[in-house]
């Protein structure tokens, strides 16, 4: 079971589920902010550590840097989170 996610881990879950970043395929944390407004940088920072300690997301560590990939152990509970928060709009 997941706990509530606020706006910013909902939305770097569903940008990881979008562009497909799954298991080994994974993206560095300056990408993954693309996107995202200047003001929310920062957050998207304190939620992807928050979001790895609640093992959602898996850091793979490379020697180019820290890479990061949603877990496909809980894809389903991921995928109805994301869903979840598009029904409510």
């Amino acid at each position: 079971m997941i706990p509530l996610l606020d706006d910013v881990s909902k939305a770097v879950l569903r940008k990881l589920f979008y562009d497909n970043r799954i298991g080994a395929k994974h993206i560095s944390l300056e990408n993954l902010k693309t996107g995202f407004p200047s003001h929310l940088k920062g957050d998207v920072d304190k939620k992807l550590r928050k979001l790895v300690k609640e093992n959602l997301v898996l850091k793979h560590p490379t020697s180019y840097g820290p890479q990061y990939a949603l877990n496909p152990q809980r894809l389903q509970e991921i995928i109805g989170t994301i869903n979840e928060n598009r029904n409510e709009k």
